[in-house]
């Protein structure tokens, strides 16, 4: 009997799709973070399943009555083990995306903040807590990997936009929704804008500082570097 591919593409939840996503990328983001530390197969397949599934458990486990999605879909486990292996294996044929891991990082937590704002917004939480929702997962696999290094979490360091970008990206997510727009253009917005800020405060070096104790006061903020 002839399967119809499409029907059976159209069963699937639109919120599972991009969590599937999601996890693909956020596993070749953590593997490619292992390989660069020189890390073996057991760290590779760890740091890429942590990164992969860490901010949809985050997630998941906020939203409570949702499901956990690492639970809820073993097959995706097992395929993301894989791809940890082989990247493992090949590691010698991916010196050229070294350079990339900014860029897959990125890319990977702007996709992350869509899977947590949508799947937020599906859930009911309203606009505010579908922007936390959609900033914790965007970050919170990747916070993990880098304390599982022994280092202070990217996302809480002087630097480049990470954090900020996704939860802006979240907010063109649920702001659009709120005024009428459809999900399609909202999830567009949600991770051009992401992506999009992210890799503009790379290029003009906006960035964010810790501050210094000065006067018994904190100075901190945001600034650009001229």
């Amino acid at each position: 009997m002839d399967v119809d591919l499409i029907s059976l593409l159209g069963q699937i939840p639109t919120t599972t799709i991009i969590d599937y996503l999601g996890v693909v990328m956020g596993v070749l983001a953590g593997a490619l973070f292992a390989i660069e530390r020189k890390l073996d197969v057991v760290g590779v397949v760890s740091l890429g399943l942590i990164t992969g599934f860490g901010g949809g458990i985050i997630r998941d486990l906020l939203l409570q009555d949702q499901g956990i999605f690492f639970m809820e879909h073993p097959i995706v486990i097992l395929a993301s083990i894989c791809i940890c292996i082989v990247m493992s294996t090949a590691r010698r044929h991916l010196v050229d995306f070294y350079a990339r891991l900014f860029y897959i990082d990125a890319f990977t937590m702007a996709w992350y903040a869509l899977a947590g704002a949508s799947k937020s917004w599906f859930a009911g939480t309203g606009p505010v807590i579908c922007v936390i929702l959609g900033s914790i997962t965007a970050v919170g696999g990747s916070a993990l990997r880098d304390i599982c290094v022994g280092e202070v979490p990217r996302v809480f360091q002087p630097g480049k936009f990470y954090a900020i970008s996704s939860f802006i990206g979240a907010a063109f997510y649920a702001g659009p929704l709120v005024l009428g727009a459809s999900h399609d253009i909202a999830s567009i917005l949600c991770v051009a804008v992401g992506f999009g800020l992210t890799i503009l405060s790379r290029r003009f070096n906006w960035h964010t500082h810790g501050g210094t104790l000065s006067g018994g006061g904190v100075e901190n903020g945001i600034e650009r570097n001229r």
